[in-house]
């Protein structure tokens, strides 16, 4: 019986052990060793750990790799599926790491550490193109969700080729991949150097429902703000101070237009057949706005705001079939405010001259009178036409276009922009001479066609052109009622006179004879009863409210210095009169008139009252006459510290003093300045060119008479001088008059 006991015990013993392996054990024992592996990707190695079965995984120190942040372990190598630490190890395994570029936020924060340079280590980071800034050095705007940050310049994945040099190179809007270093410029976290790794170009998204399909001259004529999709040839590009591409002409068989977009004419090169999506603009300078409305001027018509849609990437030639042949002078007379022809292309004939500034070039465009004409805009101080330095002093077939007009207060100046130039070995046509003549000299004689009083005008009799190859036109003048229009020659000069007790209009016909040919032209004149105006007398003026609109009358006195106007003067005080070029061409000095503007204290700050001036000044008659300029009341006897010492808290723009001084003219080499000078010291001239006083070069270091007036255009802390004339040591008198001739 013991024995049979025993057994059953044990029979017992193994039921329950084998009860108790079947239900589980809530805490099995592997005593299974696993080996973890780590497949590090390229970054730094990371040693097998031998993980206990059931036990987890520790995490190891994570790996670095040149360039690229740590982005967690993955159990597959295709990396979509993140390792868990806190789940056991059961087996064997292999653990992959993930890498990803640096994100533009932390490039930023690490930029914060390199404040003395760039650093030496690079970083990947993929971003999205917001801006090409230049496109020589590639530098550029990038941003991604994180932030956005400049990279200083760009080249290929070897760090050797400049941006500007790529054959293939990322654009605004594009992805790039970069291999950068980075910074912190003064106080601005920035990319140093990016090594364009990869990029994508991303097709620009439109809505073409948006978007209008038309020609160029249809988009012309389309209004501002209008969506369009236009196509043709880039026929010009402009620059930036850089000489960075910022915009271009484009040419279809209708017309032209200016595309401004400095993202897209990088991308394109001269003869480019493109199509874009672009919005239509009119473009005025801001600070310009108001005397562009007076005059008029709604703005250069472009379009903005482009996409590149396609481009054959040909060298195509422009369509020339749609543009007609015109004059410089008829470019330069347009009245903008009747048809907005800017960006429009003309074909004429043209003098091309090249003039050296101050650090920078203007190159003019003339017609072939040699002096109507103006200058070619330019962003980069003229560095932009180098290519037309070969045809500096030629007549030449100009493809030209108006860009824009500078907008002053004393009125428009049209900016050409060559589109292409040919040297054609222009040759004149001697038998047109007298139709030039009558077009370029004797028209202007006569813009003014009614007069008040006698202009005691003289006329051209004589006309000769060296650079068109001809000498003595000659010209005669009849009138169709003497008494009432006749012509006088005194000393060898014809003058035109007027006699005001006959009204009426009538009619002076020009003859010009050159060799042969003749051409002949009527002009309408009225003579009438002088316009009764209510006026007011300087000092009156002087006293006026300010911004009020005042009329007066009184003698031209001589031009202003850097400024379009002239000083009128009656027998108590001079005032400044800013007024339009074209208006001054009209006056001279000792010509009574009548002037209507806005009484001002021109850029008037703080303490400092500015210049005392009429600004709009309107020249609403002339009444000519020659009269005797007053001086009674022109200031003796000081010197040019004493006009130094003036206040400009108070105003002494309205006095002329009369000083006993040298002029000097001084060439620095790159630029030219001038002064007065006595033994009191030095009177510096308002002025923005000594060559605005080159009148007087032939009179420099002469101790001369000087009539100056105190002024203060500019809010400085002191008068300035401007030089109303010179006497000489005979007693003439020479004024300040060129401006009333250009």
């Amino acid at each position: 019986m013991r024995k049979r006991f025993i057994f059953l015990a044990s029979l017992l013993a193994i039921s329950t052990l084998a009860f108790a392996t079947s239900c589980g054990d809530p805490n099995p024992v592997d005593p299974t060793t696993y080996t973890v592996s780590f497949n590090s990707n390229g970054g730094s190695a990371v040693e097998d750990v031998e993980v206990e079965g059931g036990a987890l995984l520790v995490e190891p120190t994570d790996p670095t790799k040149d360039g690229y942040v740590f982005d967690g372990w993955y159990e597959d190598q295709a990396l979509t599926i993140p390792f868990d630490f806190d789940e056991v190890i059961t087996s064997n395994m292999t653990l992959f790491a993930k890498w990803r570029y640096y994100y533009v936020n932390e490039l930023i924060s690490l930029a914060a550490n390199y404040p003395d340079g760039a650093s030496e280590d690079r970083f990947y980071v993929e971003a999205t193109i917001d801006s090409i800034d230049d496109p020589y050095y590639g530098e550029m705007t990038i941003s991604d969700d994180t932030g956005t940050i400049l990279v200083y310049g760009t080249y290929d994945v070897t760090g050797e080729i400049r941006y500007g040099d790529l054959e293939d190179k990322p654009v605004a809007g594009d992805s790039v991949v970069l291999y950068a270093n980075v910074t912190l410029y003064e106080t601005t976290p920035e990319i140093h150097s990016g090594w364009i790794v990869s990029f994508v170009h991303n097709t620009p998204i439109i809505d073409p429902n948006e978007y209008q399909e038309m020609s160029i001259l249809e988009a012309r004529n389309a209004p501002v703000g209008t969506l369009v999709k236009i196509d043709g040839v880039v026929a010009r590009f402009t620059y930036n101070n850089s000489l960075n591409p910022i915009g271009f002409i484009l040419v279809d068989e209708t017309n032209s237009i200016y595309v401004y977009d400095s993202q897209i004419a990088p991308q394109l090169t001269l003869g480019n057949h493109i199509e874009i999506a672009a919005k239509r603009d009119n473009w005025i300078l801001d600070n310009e706005q108001a005397n562009a409305e007076t005059y008029g001027y709604d703005g250069c018509i472009q379009v903005i705001e482009a996409t590149l849609i396609s481009n054959d990437e040909g060298n195509n030639d422009f369509d020339t079939s749609w543009i007609s042949f015109s004059t410089v002078k008829t470019l330069m007379d347009h009245d903008i405010s009747e048809s907005n022809f800017t960006t429009s292309i003309y074909r004429v004939n043209a003098l091309i001259e090249e003039k050296e500034g101050s650090n920078f070039t203007n190159f003019y465009f003339f017609d072939i009178d040699g002096t109507t004409g103006s200058y070619a805009y330019s962003q980069a101080s003229g560095r932009d036409f180098d290519w037309l330095r070969e045809f500096d002093g030629k007549i030449c077939e100009v493809y030209l276009t108006v860009l824009n007009y500078k907008s002053e207060q004393s009125g428009l100046i049209p900016r050409f922009l060559p589109i292409k130039v040919t040297d054609n070995n222009y040759q004149f046509d001697l038998a047109t001479t007298p139709n030039m003549v009558l077009t370029y000299y004797v028209d202007e004689q006569f813009a003014v066609d009614y007069y008040y009083s006698d202009p005691n005008l003289a006329l051209v009799t004589s006309v000769s052109n060296d650079l068109l190859g001809f000498e003595n036109a000659l010209v005669s003048y009849t009138s169709s009622n003497e008494e009432a229009i006749y012509f006088e020659e005194v000393e060898g000069v014809t003058y035109m006179h007027v006699n005001t007790s006959v009204l009426g209009t009538f009619t002076v016909n020009a003859k010009v004879t050159y060799s042969s040919y003749e051409a002949t032209k009527d002009y309408q004149i009225t003579v009438s009863d002088e316009p009764m105006y209510e006026t007011i007398t300087i000092s009156e003026a002087i006293d006026a409210e300010l911004n009020s609109e005042v009329a007066l009358r009184g003698i031209v006195l001589s031009a202003l210095v850097n400024q379009d106007g002239f000083y009128l003067t009656d027998d108590h005080a001079i005032i400044a009169i800013q007024t339009t070029a074209d208006s001054l061409k009209t006056i001279s000095v000792g010509d009574e008139v009548i002037v209507r503007g806005i009484r001002e204290q021109y850029d008037a700050s703080g303490n400092i009252v500015g210049q005392c001036a009429i600004t709009s000044g309107e020249i609403l008659t002339n009444l000519y006459g020659d009269n005797e300029i007053p001086s009674s009341f022109y200031i003796q006897g000081q010197n040019l510290a004493y006009i130094n010492s003036l206040s400009v808290s108070e105003n002494h723009a309205n006095e002329v003093y009369i000083i006993e001084a040298k002029f000097i003219w001084e060439d620095h080499g790159w630029y030219t300045t001038c002064h007065l000078e006595d033994e009191s010291g030095e009177g510096e001239l308002y002025t923005s060119s000594a060559n605005q006083y080159s009148w007087l070069q032939d009179y420099n270091e002469q101790t001369l008479t000087y009539a100056v007036a105190p002024c203060n255009w500019n809010t400085k802390s002191l008068y300035k001088l401007c030089i109303i004339y010179v006497q000489l040591a005979d007693g003439t008198i020479i004024y300040n008059d060129g401006a009333f001739s250009y």
